[in-house]
Order: C-alpha cells, then sequence, then structure tokens
C-alpha cells in the first residue's frame, strides 16, 4: 500500500465517520472497485494526460454522480485533478481495511470443490466467528482440485478441511509406519 493510497483512504475514510456514512461510502466504493477491476480501460482513460483534465472530470460527473454519494464522486474527481486516480483501487482498500477493523469483520478465503449453499455459508460464518471472535466475511473460491470439504484463510492462519488434505496426511502417516 502506498502513502498516497493510505493519506488520500484515510482522509475519505475520516469524512465518512465523522458524517456517519461509512457503511454506505464502502458499498460504493465496493461496487465501484468491481467495476473498475472489471473494465481497467476505465481507469487508464481517467489517468491519461491525453485526455484534458476537465474532459476526465466531466466523465467522473457523467458517470457516477447520480449514483453515489457526492463524497465519492468528489474524491475520485479530487484524484483526477491531482493526477492521482492510479491509486483509486489502493485507496478503496485503505478504506475497506479501516471499516473492516472498526466494524470487527475479519475476512476468510474459503475454498471449496463445488459453490457453498447458504446453509453452508451461514454455518461456515457461525464457526469462524467463534474462533476468531469477530463478524465474518467470506470471500469465496471454488477449485475442483479440493475433491471435497473446505480450506480457509483467515487472520494469517490456514485452517485445511479438504480431501485433499486428509489424504495427504494419511499418507504421511503410512510412510511414517515404515
Amino acid at each position: 500500500m502506498t502513502g498516497l493510497a493510505r493519506e488520500y483512504g484515510e482522509g475519505l475514510y475520516e469524512l465518512a465517520r465523522d458524517e456517519e456514512l461509512r457503511p454506505m461510502i464502502h458499498e460504493q466504493l465496493e461496487d465501484i472497485s468491481a467495476l473498475l477491476k472489471a473494465e481497467p480501460e476505465f481507469i487508464r482513460l481517467l489517468c491519461s494526460r491525453a485526455v484534458e483534465r476537465a474532459a476526465r472530470l466531466k466523465i467522473v460527473d457523467d458517470t457516477f454522480a447520480n449514483h453515489v454519494h457526492p463524497y465519492v464522486t468528489n474524491f475520485m474527481k479530487l484524484l483526477v485533478e491531482k493526477e492521482h486516480f492510479d491509486a483509486f483501487l489502493l485507496c478503496c482498500q485503505w478504506f475497506h481495511q479501516r471499516y473492516n477493523e472498526d466494524y470487527g469483520i475479519v475476512e476468510a478465503r474459503v475454498t471449496s470443490a463445488v459453490a457453498l449453499n447458504e446453509e453452508e455459508r451461514a454455518a461456515l460464518r457461525v464457526r469462524l466467528s467463534k474462533i476468531s471472535g469477530r463478524q465474518v466475511s467470506l470471500i469465496e473460491a471454488v477449485d475442483p482440485s479440493v475433491i471435497g470439504g473446505v480450506r480457509v484463510e483467515m487472520d494469517g492462519k490456514r485452517y485445511d478441511n479438504t480431501i485433499q488434505d486428509r489424504l495427504g496426511r494419511l499418507k504421511r502417516s503410512l510412510t511414517q509406519g515404515l
């Protein structure tokens, strides 16, 4: 994380906190981040000095002004004005980190062979909340090589309850016994 992203992201976060807008702005930044990750050309356009700054600011206004809080639009315009829009996604990451810290949320990266259903997600959240003592936000991935079970990475720890891992442990215990 760059110092610039931390500084700008923290500035927006403090404003959102002071105005009691954190949940709404967090959600809007998450949505915009997802859109920009799907369309990286848009970031390049807003960073391009080949396009006049006034035109880039108008693009931000035309695209976002009627859809997000004015603080978010103005934040994006500030980054365009300062020629730092390339740091937008990192600023959003900083905002997201601060939001999770303040709201006691921990992210858990869950890998399973097939997508979890809502009942499985709820049970996993409850179990992981007991382990972490915090509210859990699941980030899910599907990997057929897992075969079955789930692998979770949370708070720098790995919890592996996959068939793949169990077979590996069984293999190691059998080879150690020889």
